[in-house]
């Protein structure tokens, strides 16, 4: 095989391990955006319940626990790097919201990095492939 040739090949695998790396990344951020949505629905919910009302509190595994409210008017909610504050509701909405909205920039941009590259990655596909069949010269 000319030397040209098994370049553009080793070129068109690490493309395509960026690609997969990008899709399983991109996975990553639909999953989060799927879970604040949920903590968003639930944060709406918690401003019509009462202290008192009884709920089912996740463990994890899709696995809960009765419980019941002690405090409905203040939640803590996540701002970033393992850090917690305590927030009224109406204040941790536009919060989660923001985080939402990150995160769906952030996917607009793994999905037009995965354009481009699959696009580059058909190119030296289509540019092996011809070579391969002319006899190895690219």
């Amino acid at each position: 095989m000319e030397e040209n040739l098994q370049t553009k090949i080793i070129q068109l695998e690490y493309l395509n391990q960026q690609i997969q790396a990008m899709q399983a990344h991109l996975s990553e951020i639909m999953k989060a955006v799927d879970e604040l949505s949920v903590l968003k629905v639930g944060l709406q919910n918690m401003k019509s319940a009462r202290a008192g009302d009884e709920v089912l509190i996740p463990l994890g595994a899709a696995s809960y626990v009765h419980g019941t409210l002690s405090s409905v008017d203040r939640v803590l909610v996540s701002i970033g790097a393992g850090i917690y504050m305590e927030k009224p509701i109406d204040e941790a909405l536009p919060i989660v919201d923001k985080q939402i909205e990150e995160l769906q920039k952030q996917e607009e941009t793994v999905v037009g990095n995965v354009t481009l590259l699959s696009q580059e990655a058909e190119r030296l596909s289509q540019e092996v492939n011809a070579a391969l069949k002319a006899g190895g010269n690219v």
